[in-house]
C-alpha cells in the first residue's frame, strides 16, 4: 500500500479547489447562458401573442422582442398580453380629411359613412 506524503495530500488538495472553483465558475457561465436562452425565448412567444393581437402594430417583431429583454419581470407583461383583446383597425383619417375604411372598396354607404364621420371629427374641436 502506497502512503501519501503530507506534502502530497496539500498539494492535491490545492488541486481539488483550483479545479471546484473553475468548475463552479462554469457552471454559473451555462446557468446564465441557459436563462437568457429562457427569457428569449418567453419574451418571442410573447411578442408573436402581441403581433396575432394587433398590439403595438408600428413595432416590428425584433423590436418587440428587443423591447421585452430589456425588462426584469416578463410575467406581468405576459399577463397583460393575455387579457388585451385583439386591435382591429376599422378607418384611417388622413391630415387632408379624408378618411380610408379598412377591408375593402369605397362603396356610397361607406362614403356617406366616412363623410359622417369626419364631421363628427371636426365636431369635438
Amino acid at each position: 500500500m502506497n502512503k501519501l506524503s503530507q506534502a502530497q495530500t496539500g498539494q492535491m488538495m490545492k488541486l481539488a479547489a483550483e479545479n471546484l472553483r473553475a468548475l463552479s465558475a462554469r457552471n454559473q457561465d451555462l446557468e446564465t447562458k441557459v436563462a437568457h436562452y429562457e427569457k428569449k425565448d418567453r419574451a418571442e412567444r410573447i411578442a408573436h401573442t402581441m403581433e396575432d393581437k394587433g398590439l403595438e402594430p408600428d413595432l416590428s417583431l425584433t423590436d418587440k422582442v428587443a423591447g421585452l429583454m430589456r425588462r426584469d419581470d416578463l410575467h406581468i407583461v405576459e399577463e397583460a398580453v393575455g387579457m388585451s383583446a385583439p386591435q382591429t383597425k376599422f378607418a384611417s383619417v388622413h391630415e387632408d380629411s379624408r378618411v380610408t375604411l379598412e377591408g375593402g372598396g369605397q362603396s356610397d354607404d361607406s362614403e356617406s359613412a366616412s363623410n359622417a364621420f369626419v364631421a363628427n371629427l371636426t365636431s369635438l374641436d
